[in-house]
């Protein structure tokens, strides 16, 4: 599962991962660019920091993630409510009377700052989907600040905040043998799944590392806060998957079993990864150039090519996914990664036609960003789901890049050896924006055929 970063602050599981390439616009749009290569002289180019600052200036889109199921009000409250009422046991804010220790009144101030702060942002999030990241967070965080203030206040101890784990366990297992694999249309019922596969993913994620981080953990209050606070987040998690789950099943008309067409449907997804891997050209993942017939070191469409390249052979966890029996995870990942393959075949012939940008100027810098921003956009005009899905994701990593590249604003000249990584990204997302729409309508008719 990705854990969010789905969205700055987000920690919980979101949907897809976040990796991405730009396929650049057509040739006729790119009049002016040079050869691949920094520069023919010695010393790389140096923009000027205020033209640059100024190429930087246009906003990028951005694309909230949704939920396949409506979610009501009342769900959303309860889980505020549960941080709530955890916030409101502790006498925040700490002082050094009820906390003598520095570094652990500082740990448990900053928990219940962070919950706050996930609690307020709950409010203002763009979507359900949001919504729930932020309190899953906001929870987690308060389990933990509770916590430790009971290990100082009342004696809790590491072991009995570890005790909760095995009842949190057999409630996971309760809901999996209540889970059943029911759907009726293709993409909804993946997207359905896969967002309970993941929550549940997540749920056993935390609360096994638990038990394992608490090995090497000292006995004191902040420990106790952290292993508490991975619990709340894994009780949290299991809560909003057992809730997408019914909200799903009682929306079907007429719901019935594809627990065998999503397996079939993942397995000849996964076989046409595997052709298609094996069709793709011998390379060092770490030299693009091998990939093409030119040097193109030093570009960020290199950067971009190796990124997508070295992807393919985690194949974002299917190994994994299929060995648990996530059915639905594997169909997702498996469009993912097809994704990517045809992103990196793109920007490969975009490549071998000398269709590219080569970083010079600021105006270079401003073409990036814009042909990112435009594939978005139309990848999101598209209306297919599966796309959105995967474009929410990856453009979660344009506040990354924005933040990196604001960073050399301020400088008087900015070298464009130092953006290569950054512009590289922008390069990949928009590549994957632009695969996207195709890769999704294949997937689909695998799903219609097996369904």
């Amino acid at each position: 599962m990705t854990e969010g970063r789905s969205n700055g602050r987000r920690r919980g599981p979101t949907s897809a991962t976040r990796r991405g390439f730009l396929a650049l616009a057509g040739a006729a749009s790119l009049a002016g660019c040079n050869e691949f290569g920094l520069s023919s002289e010695d010393e790389p180019p140096k923009i000027d920091g205020e033209a640059f600052a100024d190429a930087l200036s246009a906003d990028p889109p951005t694309v909230a993630e949704t939920l396949p199921v409506d979610v009501e009000q009342s769900h959303l409250d309860a889980s505020a409510d549960h941080a709530r009422d955890l916030l409101s046991s502790v006498p925040a804010p700490f002082d050094d009377e009820e906390i003598p220790n520095g570094a652990i009144r500082d740990e448990l101030s900053r928990r219940y700052e962070d919950a706050s702060a996930e609690l307020d942002d709950a409010r203002d999030a763009p979507t359900d989907a949001e919504t729930m990241v932020r309190l899953r967070d906001a929870r987690g965080n308060a389990r933990g600040v509770a916590a430790g203030w009971e290990a100082i206040d009342d004696g809790l101890t590491r072991a009995d905040v570890l005790d909760t784990v095995p009842d949190l366990r057999d409630d996971i297992d309760a809901f999996r043998h209540q889970w059943r694999y029911v759907g009726s249309e293709p993409v909804r019922t993946v997207l359905a799944h896969g967002q309970v596969e993941e929550l549940v993913a997540y749920a056993v994620g935390r609360s096994r590392g638990a038990a394992e981080r608490s090995r090497a953990m000292p006995e004191d209050p902040t420990t106790v806060a952290e292993l508490a606070g991975r619990i709340g987040e894994a009780r949290a998690a299991l809560d909003d998957a057992e809730y997408v789950f019914e909200r799903y099943a009682d929306s079907l008309d007429d719901p019935r079993d594809v627990r065998d067409g999503l397996q079939a449907a993942g397995e000849d997804l996964t076989a046409t990864l595997d052709d298609r891997r094996a069709s793709l050209p011998d390379g060092d993942p770490g030299d693009a150039s091998s990939f093409v017939d030119r040097d193109i070191e030093g570009t960020p469409v290199a950067v971009a090519l190796e990124d997508l390249y070295r992807g393919f052979e985690y194949a974002d966890g299917i190994d994994e996914e299929r060995a648990t029996g996530r059915r639905a995870s594997v169909v997702l990942s498996a469009h993912e990664t097809l994704v990517r393959m045809e992103a990196f075949e793109s920007l490969r012939e975009r490549v071998a036609n000398d269709e590219h940008v080569t970083v010079e100027s600021s105006e270079d810098v401003r073409r990036i960003r814009e042909r990112a921003f435009e594939a978005v956009e139309e990848a999101v005009e598209s209306g297919d789901e599966l796309t959105l899905r995967l474009v929410a994701a990856i453009s979660g990593d344009f506040e990354y890049v924005e933040d990196e590249l604001g960073g050399y604003a301020d400088d008087d000249e900015v070298s464009v050896a130092w953006l290569d990584r950054e512009l590289g990204l922008y390069v990949l997302i928009g590549a994957m924006a632009r695969a996207s729409p195709t890769t999704s309508s294949e997937v689909k008719s695998v799903l219609r055929e097996r369904f």
